[in-house]
């Protein structure tokens, strides 16, 4: 694998103009814990990949085999042709996902997550924790087999159908601690609500409770007058 990142790497990384600088939490927010996906998560992209090119491989040498066969010269060469294609592509794949690995990461911090990855798309999102709505774990078969979960956040407007992006919702793929960080973020949050960040805002003018009191008490006392008059 080393052999493949040295040889493609330069190659993905000019093709799709890759910049590896940082992401940074925004002015006001002072970073709490920064993560990145497991080595296991990395694994199991590895074998994903593999896994995807392994039907069309199969398909390729069911075509060429006939033509290897022949013994034919121009055969010959287009079926060696599609098979260098056909490894070049996942190596070419294989070091994608190791870029996109490296690209990830989840910065923590006690008022905001800032989450950056994607290698073919990049993609960076700030959530603020005063619009948190749902914090989940998830943990699938295969994720479960290779020893990690995924942690998906969601605010006011997120779109949970499956397949579909927004800025709304974003997950933290690949964790191996990924109770422990929910727990930590919640508390992040509890922060925050405990603060009066969060807690809506007074719809009443200043002083209104006050006023109401002293009509209250002037009214108390029109009602007592009107006793003593009608006593009298």
């Amino acid at each position: 694998m080393d052999f493949l990142l040295k040889l493609f790497k330069p190659i993905v990384l000019k093709l799709l103009k890759i910049d590896f600088t940082p992401p940074h939490l925004p002015e006001g927010s002072s970073l709490v814990r920064s993560l990145k996906p497991t080595d296991k998560w990395l694994a199991y992209k590895y074998v994903r990949t593999l896994f995807g090119f392994l039907q069309p491989f199969i398909f390729t040498g069911l075509a060429v085999f006939p033509a290897l066969v022949k013994m034919k010269g121009w055969a010959i060469a287009i079926a060696l042709l599609a098979v260098v294609a056909e490894l070049i592509s996942i190596a070419f794949a294989l070091v994608t996902a190791r870029v996109d690995f490296e690209l990830r990461h989840y910065l923590v911090g006690d008022r905001s997550l800032r989450v950056a990855q994607g290698a073919w798309t990049r993609e960076e999102v700030t959530l603020s924790y005063a619009n948190v709505q749902n914090i989940e774990v998830t943990q699938g078969p295969l994720e479960r087999m290779f020893g990690f979960k995924s942690l998906t956040i969601s605010t006011a407007g997120a779109d949970t159908t499956p397949g579909a992006e927004n800025s709304h919702l974003v997950t933290l793929v690949g964790l191996d601690q990924a109770d422990e960080v929910r727990q930590l973020i919640l508390g992040m949050l509890k922060h925050q609500r405990d603060s009066g960040l969060g807690e809506p805002a007074s719809t009443g003018a200043p002083g209104r409770a006050a006023l109401s009191i002293e009509r209250l008490r002037e009214i108390r006392d029109a009602a007592v007058a009107l006793q003593r008059v009608a006593r009298r």
